[in-house]
């Protein structure tokens, strides 16, 4: 009988872990102009894919602000403009291509307010 609830223990411990893994973290505002999103530098094609990071994004006016916690992702930080989405993101999610000192993609989930902000971004003239 003890060893029957250790090897459930075990395997919901493991579900669990699993199911942390792939929760996206995420926060906004209620007017969609902060946020909390996961970022990484554009890939290029003689490096290898870079990782995704947490960041905190700032609309001002029809720039961007990315700023990040510590320095693990410090060169992701900068002012940068909307000017692109993938045409093919993966399942439940936008990618939107921000254009600054350097090229930068940003994962949001579809279900949040701050997609709409990014689209009317977006669609504003450079």
């Amino acid at each position: 009988m003890s060893n029957a609830l250790i090897v459930v223990a075990v395997v919901l411990i493991a579900l669990l872990a699993l199911a942390a893994l792939r929760i996206e973290p995420h926060w906004c505002s209620k007017d969609g102009r902060r946020m909390i999103a996961r970022a990484q530098l554009l890939p290029d094609r003689h490096q290898p894919t870079a990782t995704w990071n947490e960041v905190r994004l700032f609309v001002d006016e029809d720039n961007i602000l990315v700023r990040t916690r510590g320095r693990r992702a410090s060169d992701l930080r900068g002012e940068y403009k909307v000017v692109g989405k993938s045409p093919s993101p993966p399942k439940k999610r936008e990618i939107y291509i921000l254009k600054g000192d350097k090229d930068v993609c940003v994962r949001i989930p579809t279900d949040s307010r701050a997609i709409a902000t990014f689209e009317e971004l977006l669609s504003r003239p450079n």
